[in-house]
């Protein structure tokens, strides 16, 4: 594993449009990036334009020579009113989103689950495991994009790592894998070391990587909340192949570019056992 490779910017980081974020982060120096669904959100994008924006988005990381690693597909709510119609309906949308990311070179799609909260807690698991199934038949079949489940921070019962690697093992497709989300995790009470117990077993596509105070969902640098960073030596060299490093910022863009770069140097630190060159 080429240890320089395998950490990845998240466009979420910078409060800029998305397009704008893919040009800004490459400027940067960061040439791996995450094209993730939180800058559209932030600037109000209205859902009929969201694959609008993603496209460009996906068409400047072309132009300018940045790779698009990972895609974060919109939250669940997005689907919410296609599903509303029929799970075949959600099924469709969300294949726009893998045909698009596969055709830009992104090799991992990031979606989060269907929760209990909007779908019913008597059909939450049969829902998410007939959504994934068809997706990753789909994926697998059309040889496209890797499709990823992330841990929630909250919704039921995907907040549940057991659960979450239930849905994975039971659909059994290797285009259906794991996004494991290290904040979401110290939300919930998971260690590093307990979730790669529980997680020894499903495929790991990408890790998102930030840190918080237990309570809140903060995205903070790791290392500046309450994970146990030392337990790192428990996960599998499977799950360090794409690190998101998923933190946010508020100030400038310029400002927080060092933010990443603290980021980056505090991830290798501490989740790859690297030093910071000088």
């Amino acid at each position: 594993m080429e240890i320089g490779r395998s950490l990845i910017a998240s466009t979420r980081t910078l409060t800029l449009p998305l397009a704008q974020a893919v040009e800004k982060l490459y400027e940067m120096g960061f040439t791996r990036i995450d094209v993730n669904y939180a800058n559209l959100e932030r600037s109000g994008v209205d859902d009929p334009s969201v694959l609008t924006h993603f496209r460009w988005a996906l068409l400047t990381a072309a132009k300018i020579g940045a790779e698009p690693v990972t895609l974060h597909a919109p939250w669940e709510d997005y689907f919410l009113l296609p599903l509303g119609r029929g799970i075949e309906h959600a099924v469709a949308e969300a294949k726009l989103f893998i045909e698009m990311a596969y055709s830009y070179g992104v090799e991992v799609v990031v979606f989060h689950p269907f929760s209990a909260k909007h779908v019913g807690s008597h059909r939450v698991e049969w829902l998410n495991k007939r959504f994934f199934a068809i997706l990753a038949e789909y994926s697998e079949r059309e040889g496209l994009s890797v499709i990823a489940v992330e841990n929630a921070a909250r919704g039921q019962p995907w907040r549940r790592l057991e659960k979450l690697a239930e849905l994975v093992r039971r659909i059994s497709s290797p285009m259906l894998q794991v996004c494991f989300d290290t904040g979401h995790g110290n939300l919930n009470g998971y260690s590093l070391d307990r979730a790669a117990k529980i997680l020894e077993d499903v495929p790991i596509a990408c890790m998102h990587v930030h840190d918080n105070n237990g309570v809140s969902d903060d995205h903070s640098i790791p290392g500046t909340g309450t994970i146990d960073w030392s337990r790192a030596r428990y996960l599998p060299e499977e799950a360090l192949r794409r690190i998101v490093v998923e933190i946010d910022c508020k100030a400038a863009h310029h400002v927080c570019g060092l933010h990443i770069a603290a980021a980056f140097a505090a991830t290798r630190r501490l989740l790859l056992g690297q030093a910071e060159k000088p």
